[in-house]
């Protein structure tokens, strides 16, 4: 059996184990403490089962995975202590589903990009259901095949048998009983020997007892389908050519391109009601959002109240300005007359959202200065960022008509790392408090 085959036969003994270990230690974990560590493991072995799948299809990942298993390790061992457990195991599942089709170099742009939520459509739904029955696929594809040197030499081609694989297998559930027989006679011969040997044994639980089994049987069950999801996911990603991704990616820029019809002028009005809306909430509201800049709070309010007034609402309004963005870089047109002047009033809008991002960030930090770490006031100071930042990239792709989605989706990712590294880091000089 050749290398492609044992990497092969790996990652098939490995999936169910990985499926059994996600539903009980990572998903449910019933069984509590060190959860950190649990999602550690699983993600080493996530990446361990990635690689044998892809390598038994006698190819590479892409070198760019071992990035994002980086990320994933590091958002694992941090999520116990970081910003926030829930974002974290979301994000944890995100990065596994990207990791799939990134590493088998199937993404629908070749590289990350604006079309990553189609990316991760594919990898959550297009991919594995579909690849539900690979698993047995694969495990009945190890059988011997003909010859093709022989049938050129006018030789008789080798009949198809069971693979050796099996075989081994076979043999190696004989031997096992055999060599337990064998234990036993030597410990019979020698006392000392035996009583060694049972300290060894004495030292691992295994509780292969009917209660574990029915204990756990829930867990067995359910890991069955997560089994079948999994590796059906891995495997078609490994399998694919990635030329089906390359032709939805075109449909795709068709597709976009057809739906830009919408007027510039429209553009125009839409986002210029929005710039003088902000516009006049700044005269009426300047002096109060911007008291924090000179550590100064309006008289009739604490250090609390002025950070929690107005915060989660200013986050609302730059995620509608995002929103707007994303809207008229859909549908406009860009050949339509106008087009400059829509394109500063983006500019106009995004530079309102900078402000509004600056003026969450001083009352985050007047409440830090004031009351000291939480991990929820770290994750607030975490969105603020990536709002600034993409606010800023939004206003630099407009200049300079180019795309740097790839660039807020880095740097959103290498900042939630840094934030939970930091407030682990935090919690644990706390004591864990």
């Amino acid at each position: 059996m050749n290398t492609k085959n044992y990497f092969k036969v790996a990652g098939i003994i490995l999936a169910y184990p990985l499926s059994y270990a996600y539903i009980k230690y990572v998903l449910i974990d019933f069984a509590g403490g060190n959860e950190w560590l649990k999602r550690t493991v699983f993600v080493i072995f996530f990446a361990l089962l990635n690689e044998l799948i892809i390598r038994g299809r006698g190819r590479k990942p892409h070198v760019v995975t071992y990035f994002w298993y980086t990320v994933m390790l590091a958002v694992a061992a941090t999520s116990q202590f970081g910003i926030s457990e829930p974002v974290s195991m979301f994000g944890l599942h995100l990065c596994a589903l990207y990791v799939a089709v990134l590493s088998n170099g199937i993404l629908l742009e070749n590289k990350t990009g604006s079309f990553i939520a189609s990316d991760l459509f594919n990898a959550a739904f297009v991919k594995p259901f579909p690849g539900f029955g690979k698993i047995f696929m694969d495990i009945f594809s190890f059988r011997k095949k003909k010859d093709p040197n022989a049938i050129e030499a006018g030789q008789e081609p080798v009949k198809k048998s069971k693979s050796s694989v099996l075989l081994g297998l076979l043999v190696i559930l004989i031997m096992i009983p055999i060599f337990i027989v064998a234990v036993t006679l030597l410990g019979q011969i020698n006392k000392e020997f035996g009583n060694a040997v049972s300290k060894v044994l004495s030292m691992i639980d295994f509780r292969l007892d009917l209660q574990w089994l029915v204990e756990n049987q829930f867990y067995f069950f359910l890991a069955v389908p997560v089994c079948l999801y999994l590796y059906g996911l891995l495997s078609k990603c490994a399998d694919s050519d990635g030329e089906r991704e390359r032709a939805r990616c075109e449909r795709l820029t068709r597709f976009r391109m057809v739906c830009r019809k919408v007027s510039p002028m429209l553009s125009i009005i839409i986002t210029g009601c929005f710039v003088l809306l902000y516009l006049s909430f700044f005269v009426f509201e300047g002096k109060y959002l911007f008291s924090a800049f000179g550590g100064m709070l309006p008289e009739e309010f604490t250090a609390a109240e002025y950070a929690r007034r107005g915060f989660f609402e200013l986050t609302g309004i730059m995620f509608i300005n995002m929103l707007i963005f994303l809207a008229i870089s859909y549908f406009e047109n860009r050949e339509g007359k106008g087009r400059k002047v829509s394109s500063g009033m983006i500019i106009a809008l995004m530079t309102e959202s900078v402000v509004f991002s600056a003026i969450s960030f001083s009352k985050l930090a007047l409440y830090y200065s004031r009351f000291g770490y939480t991990p929820k006031r770290l994750l607030a100071i975490w969105g603020t960022l990536i709002f600034a930042a993409g606010a800023i990239l939004v206003i630099v792709s407009t200049i300079r008509k180019k795309d740097y989605s790839r660039g807020w989706i880095y740097f959103s990712i290498i900042s939630f790392v840094a934030m939970n590294i930091l407030s682990s880091v935090i919690n644990l000089a706390m004591g864990g408090i």
